[in-house]
């Protein structure tokens, strides 16, 4: 009977799961922004139904939903060097994220507050378009560029 040495049976298997996480990798959307700042826990829920815990240098994808938990806060940096920061116990969607420096009229953000607070500081899309970026809160919606805060009780 001929024996298999370990390295014979893991190096397949570990092409296989590097070709699988690759394939998973290029399928997401490209990242629209970077966690610069965080006290406490993060987490993403991506389009696809999977969570990540988020850390500094985590990237965020168009379609993610953001949660912060209590005594959290996170500042997130997007592509056009705009930034979010968010309270503790919320959650913000990153419904739309359309930022290329070369072509202005597909510019186009819009974010979605679902529960908690945030600031919003406007980036180089609003400066050159601001009616550009909308967020939505279950409140009504805020549309431009100046800096934004917004603050919603918690849930019941």
């Amino acid at each position: 009977m001929k024996t298999l040495r370990p390295s014979a049976v893991l190096a397949p298997l570990a092409a296989l799961l590097f070709a699988a996480t690759a394939a998973h990798a290029q399928a997401q959307a490209p990242s629209v922004g970077t966690v610069a700042t965080l006290s406490g826990m993060l987490v993403s829920r991506g389009a696809d139904g999977t969570s990540r815990v988020l850390a500094v240098d985590s990237q965020v994808r168009e379609g993610d939903t953001l949660s912060t938990q209590a005594h959290s806060f996170a500042r997130i940096v997007f592509k056009d060097d705009a930034e979010v920061v968010l309270q503790p116990d919320s959650m913000l969607v990153l419904t739309r994220y359309a930022y290329d420096a070369d072509k202005p009229q597909q510019d186009r953000v819009e974010l979605g507050l679902a529960q908690g607070g945030m600031r919003s500081t406007a980036g180089k899309l609003a400066l050159r378009n601001a009616d550009a970026t909308v967020i939505r809160t279950p409140m009504g919606s805020l549309q431009g560029r100046a800096t934004v805060v917004v603050s919603l009780a918690p849930p019941q």
